[in-house]
């Protein structure tokens, strides 16, 4: 994703949020990765503003224009009004190996943004594989953590510290956000909260709620994704296939015993 492109997003969520804060409404803005077994996946943000929002920004759902992300690959969807009466937008893009996920988390967060550090790895084999996640969660710089200098000197951050100064509340009040990781496999160890698995399910579900009070968060996830039946068959295949080989080595030398035998001159009585 090109900077500029970047820098565009971050700008408009910045002049979104400032409106929102100055008008004392609910924003949630959640993202979600879920990642499969081979190692692809999709991640999704979700901005969810309340009717509130809607009615103290009623023209944001016809002056939001998202072609670049678009453009760059990315699914939008708008649902203006929700059934609420408030605005979701989805953006959705899909990734074929974790490195690309983590090169588009990177990219959505910018450099001072909420997801900090972001690393997403698989290791192991097809049978046998290792998922990690390791990041820094939080918005030490509030809303300014949404813009990168370039915005900032368009925007300015003071405007942003007055707002909520003036409206008398806190960011946590107007922001909430989480982050949200499925991964194949058993948790191994994590700092998230986690859903209880249903039935047949083999993947585990994290979940990270954000700070946005100045503080941060570790966050990291490890699951371990085995399939036994698999790795039983497949070492199962490979002992049948070391005693047929056993085998034929044994048929062979016997074959041969009995060829030299048959072969050897009889001694003369």
């Amino acid at each position: 994703m090109p900077d500029g492109l970047v820098r565009r997003i971050v700008v408009i969520s910045s002049a979104v949020l400032f409106v929102f804060v100055v008008s004392a409404c609910q924003v949630d803005l959640s993202t979600t990765v879920n990642l499969a077994g081979n190692g692809s996946g999709t991640i999704t943000v979700t901005a969810t503003a309340d009717a509130a929002a809607v009615r103290a920004a009623p023209e944001l759902a016809t002056s939001l224009n998202l072609d670049d992300l678009v453009a760059a690959g990315w699914t939008v969807e708008t649902q203006s009004p929700s059934t609420d009466g408030g605005l979701t937008i989805a953006l959705q893009h899909a990734f074929a190996q974790p490195d690309e996920a983590t090169v588009l988390l990177s990219q959505l967060s910018g450099q001072r943004g909420p997801l900090q550090a972001v690393t997403l790895t698989r290791t192991g084999n097809l049978n046998d594989a290792v998922y990690q996640f390791n990041g820094v969660g939080g918005l030490p710089d509030g809303l300014a953590g949404f813009a990168d200098a370039a915005a900032l000197t368009a925007l300015g951050s003071a405007p942003f510290a007055a707002a909520l100064a003036q409206s008398g509340g806190a960011l946590s009040d107007a922001l909430a956000i989480s982050f949200v990781l499925t991964m194949p496999g058993e948790p191994l160890d994590s700092t998230a909260a986690i859903t209880p698995r249903q039935g047949d399910d083999t993947s585990t579900t994290f979940t990270w709620s954000i700070p946005v009070d100045a503080t941060e968060n570790m966050l990291e996830a490890t699951t371990r994704d085995r399939d036994v039946p698999a790795m039983v068959a497949w070492y199962g295949a490979r002992v049948l296939l070391l005693i047929l080989a056993l085998l034929v080595v044994g048929a062979v030398v016997y074959i041969a015993t009995i060829v030299y035998r048959r072969t050897r001159p009889t001694p003369a009585s």
